[in-house]
């Protein structure tokens, strides 16, 4: 989906959705365990009020003189401890706080008696070095947006994104069970977060990865001998893997009180399948297996998938239609047939000429996203709490998949 703002300032918003961010905000709250919203995403979070430049752990000071567009800003770290409305790091002038960072990991270790005070400055110091440069790279962003599209076409492209939004959050509904904004909102709470945040977020995430497409040279032509030297370079990614489509018939001992019953209805099974009956049938009229209810079938097996290797063996050797002989188990009998079986085979590249092309424009769209996300930080001026601290870890970029 394409939102397009027109001239005289024309933004084509390339809406990915769901963005990678909203996907984990699904997934989370889809029940995944051990994570948090703002460890994985921390645009996710409250921001604070931005009444002033300076507060009680930064010293701020601006030069009024200055006529450019950057600003030139210094940010003097102090021994006070870490708030929601500590600045960490300036951006041409604009002030980026603890909470824009992490602002539910704050309220979350804030909240925690077992941790020791000191350790809760540790945890915030460290969240915030982690998440510190991408929320940079998109504040860098969004200034050269609104610097160069009037307020009226921002709002006009915020308004656009409001459909694809409203799409994602109909997602999370689903996924969580619940109906109505109010009930969405109390699972949304319990994060620090809500649907007005969330769409704050969204937009933020989208008006940064589209106005980075406006700026990039799209990709022209293909022309063969790339096409070629791509698909020589990459063989391994048109090549599939060998592998076996098998089903099972399983006899639980106990289900048939004990191996003598088991063993009858066995016998059953083979009799049956000797005479011609169908596998898939024969399954879901006897197979004490789960997979019963799927007429006995176990899917693709790659080489190495199964922890049994002498059966994994015996099926890659046999053809299809073919079966195994009755395995007995300590607790049951099973039986295995081959349904089908591919052998490792590159594609032609004339049968992949069209995904590799694609490939190319991707790469080249992503080298030219990084190019221009480059240049604008290149004029930005950035100070951060950690500008002097040698022991942060070497900067990357999250837009480097962009």
């Amino acid at each position: 989906m394409d939102a397009i703002v027109s001239s005289p300032y024309t933004i084509r918003l390339k809406i990915l959705l769901p963005c990678a961010a909203v996907c984990a905000l699904v997934t989370i709250i889809a029940g995944c365990q051990g994570k948090t919203l703002v460890d994985d995403n921390p645009v996710f979070a409250a921001a604070p009020p931005r009444g002033s430049l300076s507060n009680k752990s930064s010293v701020v000071s601006i030069d009024p003189a200055e006529d450019s567009d950057i600003r030139a800003v210094s940010l003097t770290k102090s021994s006070t401890l870490l708030t929601g409305n500590s600045v960490v790091a300036e951006v041409n002038g604009s002030p980026i706080f603890v909470d824009d960072l992490i602002g539910s990991v704050r309220l979350a270790v804030e909240s925690d008696p077992s941790i020791p005070a000191e350790q809760k400055q540790q945890i915030m110091y460290a969240q915030i070095r982690k998440r510190i440069d991408g929320y940079i790279e998109q504040e860098i962003v969004l200034q050269a947006l609104n610097k160069a599209i009037p307020e009226d076409r921002r709002a006009l492209i915020a308004e656009s994104l409001e459909e694809p939004f409203q799409e994602v959050v109909s997602k999370i509904k689903a996924d969580s069970n619940v109906e109505t904004d109010a009930e969405l909102n109390e699972i949304l709470a319990e994060q620090g977060l809500s649907i007005d945040l969330l769409r704050e977020s969204f937009v933020r995430v989208q008006k940064v990865q589209g106005y980075l497409s406006t700026l990039a040279t799209p990709p022209g032509e293909i022309d063969r001998p790339e096409l070629v030297e791509y698909y020589l370079a990459h063989q391994d990614e048109f090549t599939n893997t060998e592998r076996v489509r098998w089903q099972e018939i399983t006899v639980d001992f106990s289900a048939h009180e004990g191996r003598d019953g088991a063993e009858d209805i066995m016998a059953k099974v083979v009799k049956e399948l000797q005479s011609g009956a169908d596998f898939a049938d024969v399954a879901v009229k006897y197979s004490t297996a789960l997979s019963a209810e799927k007429r006995g079938d176990m899917g693709w097996l790659e080489r190495g998938g199964l922890a049994d290797k002498e059966l994994e063996k015996r099926l890659f050797e046999l053809k299809p239609g073919q079966m195994t002989k009755v395995i007995v188990r300590d607790d049951r009998f099973d039986l295995f047939r081959v349904v089908d079986h591919q052998f490792a085979q590159t594609s032609p590249l004339k049968d992949v000429q069209q995904e590799i092309e694609q490939k190319i424009k991707q790469q080249t769209m992503q080298a030219s996203r990084k190019a221009a996300l480059d240049e604008l930080r290149d004029k930005s001026s950035v100070v951060t709490i950690f500008d002097e601290d040698d022991s942060a870890p070497e900067k990357t970029s999250p837009f480097s998949g962009i």
